[in-house]
């Protein structure tokens, strides 16, 4: 297994968009908006939305084997698989709106 060859999407997402929210004093509600905005720009990055979304129903179905590197790409740190599927349930809300 492994993350970045699995959800290749999900990976750009969270290397590249939450490690540096703490220093930017963002939510994961902002960060998340901020992603939707730069996805908005392309018909390209629309899909590449549309792709990190179905990759995160299958991560979420797969959190037992994948928990401590969601939390290494998003610089976030989870105690277990649960502490992560709920920090990824919101994730997957904020997509959504």
């Amino acid at each position: 297994m492994n993350f970045i060859k699995d959800y290749p999407n999900l990976f750009h997402f969270f290397a590249g968009y939450f490690p540096d929210a703490d220093f930017d004093n963002l939510t994961d509600e902002d960060v998340v908006a901020n992603y939707i905005d730069d996805c908005s720009k392309s018909e390209f990055s629309k899909k590449e939305l549309q792709k990190t979304k179905e990759e995160l129903n299958i991560l979420i179905n797969n959190i037992d084997n994948y928990w401590e590197e969601v939390g290494d790409e998003a610089n976030r740190y989870f105690e277990n698989p649960q502490d992560a599927l709920t920090w990824l349930n919101r994730i997957k809300t904020e997509l959504s709106k």
